[in-house]
């Protein structure tokens, strides 16, 4: 039970890393106040952790909105009094629909065409120069703002009473980039600049400050990807397989647990090798 007692907000925990993430949390002896924008995934996740469920606490919220952030940590803190862990995993992919989404599919397989069968790439992404500003808005708004926003919350009452785990969700899209996503590579790479200066700042507080980065996880959001797109991770990841969010919920654990204690600053990336720095 490495966080028995211990008080956790997981954003974005209604599906995928950020539900498993809360049971894993809840399998550990934590009190889970789980955040989505969606209530009723928020439910799905607490009728998951069984009897864990009666220590949760559903707080739905977007996080892209401060107000909606500042009103979320007055509930927690009402609940609770305190926060000990906090875990900025909410995020979103493509945000112009699947329509767009089939867009980036098919030019990602008529390149691979293109590649296979000697070259040259003809096939161009062009997504930079057709990205209207609303959707890399709104993309840097859950992610980075998002983080921001709960962080600075957080801070709130973990550096007066001097101990606490912050652990934000990044991605190899924000470690290496990733051709076709512009908005979501810029805004996990601001997560990683963000967590490296706020573990400076609060480190002395005893506040741990850390990233996660997975590569590519099995989820709801990865799952409009094509078998062809698919392949290509798996290709370029040496160990020829996906991830599961139970890999990604590990790592959060031990950030979150007195086993990182000594850990800040950092980034985890388990990823099967695809970005080694």
């Amino acid at each position: 039970m490495k966080l028995e007692g211990k008080i956790a907000l997981v954003t974005g925990g209604g599906s995928g890393i950020g539900r498993e993430i809360c049971l894993a949390f809840a399998r550990e002896g934590a009190s889970v106040a789980v955040n989505d924008i969606k209530p009723e995934s928020i439910e799905g996740t607490i009728r998951e952790m069984g009897e864990a469920g009666a220590r949760a606490l559903a707080v739905a919220a977007d996080v892209a909105d401060s107000g909606a952030v500042r009103k979320m940590f007055s509930a927690i803190l009402a609940r609770y009094k305190t926060i000990d862990i906090l875990v900025n995993n909410a995020g979103i992919g493509e945000v112009s629909g699947q329509g767009e989404i089939d867009r980036m599919n098919r030019i990602a397989e008529a390149q691979v065409q293109e590649m296979m069968a000697g070259g040259p790439i003809k096939t161009r992404w062009e997504v930079t120069q057709t990205l209207d500003d609303s959707a890399f808005e709104r993309m840097v708004k859950v992610h980075l703002f998002g983080t921001f926003y709960c962080t600075r919350e957080a801070l709130k009452v973990m550096e007066k009473k001097g101990s606490g785990r912050i652990v934000s969700m990044s991605s190899v899209a924000g470690t290496s980039g990733i051709e076709g996503s512009p908005h979501y590579s810029a805004a996990k790479a601001g997560i990683l600049g963000f967590t490296r200066s706020v573990a400076r700042e609060v480190g002395p507080a005893g506040v741990t400050v850390n990233a996660i980065a997975p590569g590519y996880i099995e989820t709801p959001m990865t799952a409009p990807l094509s078998p062809v797109v698919k392949q290509m991770w798996m290709m370029n990841t040496p160990l020829k397989k996906s991830g599961k969010p139970e890999d990604i919920a590990a790592a959060a654990v031990y950030l979150a647990s007195e086993d990182g204690r000594f850990v800040t600053g950092q980034v985890i990336s388990p990823n099967g090798g695809y970005w080694m720095p």
